[in-house]
């Protein structure tokens, strides 16, 4: 069996993220009540970049609205899916809106996403970010983190490993 545990310094908990029915709602809600006013909001795919999107195994079609805040190390990430099958209309229609997906910057995206999938944990969604050259993919581990999916993400340089913006604030 392969092992999916590294002790690697690179590897790092990144992000939370939270699926919702009215980002903008969402947005001004944390602005209210925790003063979290500093959100990037933007809609994915990014006109002219291919997104190389997938769901359940299958090519994806579908459009997001995104909103990113950082909070210390971590990002704050709020989707509201706009249209086409994806797994976060799949979550609000089974649990209705809130925490989804907690995300894993890695070093070696693939051997990790392999690891996984040899475990025989599905890979449920993947395609490029809004970064440049950026890679995720999403893993069912609802059923073994009680309801929390686990997003892999390839390690970029830059501050953190995020990477570079491929576009700037709506």
């Amino acid at each position: 069996m392969t092992e999916t545990k590294s002790t690697s310094a690179e590897v790092s908990v990144d992000q939370i993220g939270i699926v919702v029915n009215d980002l903008r709602s969402m947005v001004a809600n944390l602005k209210d009540v925790l003063g979290i006013d500093d959100f990037r909001i933007m809609e994915w795919p990014l006109e002219g970049v291919d997104p190389q999107a997938t769901y359940h195994g299958a090519p994806g079609n579908y459009r997001m609205l995104l909103a990113f805040a950082t909070i210390g190390n971590t990002q704050i990430e709020i989707v509201q899916p706009l249209e086409g099958q994806n797994i976060y209309s799949d979550f609000l229609e089974e649990h209705g809106p809130g925490l989804h997906h907690i995300r894993l910057t890695v070093p070696d995206f693939e051997e990790k996403t392999a690891s996984l999938e040899a475990r025989g944990i599905k890979n449920i969604a993947s395609g490029t970010g809004v970064h440049v050259g950026s890679k995720w993919a999403y893993f069912d581990t609802s059923h073994l983190l009680e309801g929390v999916v686990v997003e892999l993400r390839k390690r970029l340089d830059g501050s953190g490993g995020e990477g570079q913006w491929i576009v700037k604030d709506e």
